[in-house]
């Protein structure tokens, strides 16, 4: 069956990314909020629910996701767009760092019924909570918080998709610590297994698991390693998820990059952004806006996704071939040799081996 289009781009794509707000109440020295060279602001409130009621009537995503940068829940009318959301009957994801969630914001938080709630945990215990530059918080108030909210919202809202995510520095990036200091959170499969059965002990007796049930999850732990994409659902729709720690596209490299020859990348094919000031970019990775391809405020959205220029880049994507520079830098290499191997790599692991790194395991049945 043809795929309907709005403009270039086949639709409906999995998400499509808001960004209320680029400012974060943390200072993670993984994130390349310290990198990032545009002005620190607030997407208008008008705009954001202009957004959210075009894409829902074009049928352009199936929900969207309130990320790029910055920490959503901080936009003062963040209440006032998840209730235009509501009344859209738009699904919507929210990703959050969780220091708001043992406060006010996450008790307001309880009357909404998100799609899905992704916590950015990133740093699960207490020696690598300090990459996190939370300010006064203490990591036994900031899990403490966390915990008290799940229990709270899972009561209430069992349908929610509710993920804690985790980062994996398996793989070291040493061009990146040269300019930052050394990372390291989960590091190795036993690391990886010790920290989620931390985690999963709290929320199961959170919700009462049984002991025998209990016993069978932290089995299924046995089977997991380090090196992959993790989602692991502990529970219904309850999932813990890792990622491996990534530079940005280079965002920590001072170093010259070979431009990528080839490569293969989800942007304007799985996904969008929406920057706060209007701005359209290719991907969610595009922290600084460097592949704008067009202003909410000088044009349509509907003009900017059909445009010439968009037109040309989507199609170099279908044939792994990469138009805007930005892309090139974000899928080069420092070496010749991985200069040569990475575009396959990306072609390959992206494409054809996402399902194996993407693999469900489900803990308890």
């Amino acid at each position: 069956m043809k795929k309907k289009k709005f403009g270039h781009i086949e639709i409906p794509l999995k998400r499509v990314h808001i960004e209320l707000t680029n400012i974060c109440d943390f200072n993670c020295v993984f994130c390349p909020k310290s990198e990032m060279r545009r002005p620190y602001g607030y997407m208008q409130t008008g705009l954001a629910k202009e957004i959210i009621t075009e894409l829902k009537a074009r049928g352009v995503c199936e929900k969207i996701t309130f990320h790029v940068m910055g920490e959503p829940t901080l936009h003062k009318d963040f209440f006032e767009i998840l209730d235009h959301a509501k009344r859209e009957k738009m699904n919507v994801g929210l990703t959050t760092n969780g220091g708001g969630l043992g406060g006010e914001t996450g008790r307001r938080l309880l009357d909404y019924d998100l799609h899905q709630l992704d916590i950015s945990l990133q740093t699960p215990d207490e020696r690598s909570f300090a990459y996190r530059k939370a300010g006064a918080r203490t990591f036994e108030s900031y899990l403490e918080g966390i915990l008290e909210f799940f229990r709270a919202y899972y009561v209430k809202h069992r349908d929610t998709a509710f993920k804690f995510r985790f980062l994996n520095t398996r793989f070291r990036k040493k061009t990146m610590e040269k300019r930052i200091g050394e990372v390291e959170v989960i590091s190795s499969t036993e690391e990886l297994r010790k920290i989620f059965a931390f985690w999963a002990g709290r929320i199961y007796k959170l919700l009462g698991v049984g002991q025998e049930d209990r016993n069978s999850a932290m089995r299924g732990l046995e089977n997991l390693v380090s090196y992959k994409w993790n989602v692991v659902e502990i529970y219904p729709n309850v999932f813990f998820e890792t990622y491996v720690l990534d530079d940005w596209g280079h965002a920590f490299n001072d170093e010259k990059i070979r431009e990528a020859w080839r490569g293969y990348c989800f942007g304007m094919r799985d996904h969008f952004g929406i920057l706060y000031n209007g701005d359209v970019v290719l991907c969610c990775m595009d922290f600084d806006g460097n592949t704008k391809v067009g202003n909410l405020y000088d044009s349509s959205l509907e003009a900017i996704l059909s445009s010439d220029r968009l037109g040309k880049i989507i199609e170099g994507f279908r044939h792994y071939r990469l138009d805007h520079p930005y892309c090139k830098r974000c899928l080069g290499s420092k070496s010749f040799a991985s200069w040569l191997v990475k575009p396959v790599v990306s072609v390959v692991g992206l494409k054809v081996l996402k399902p194996f790194f993407y693999k469900r395991t489900r803990l308890i049945k």
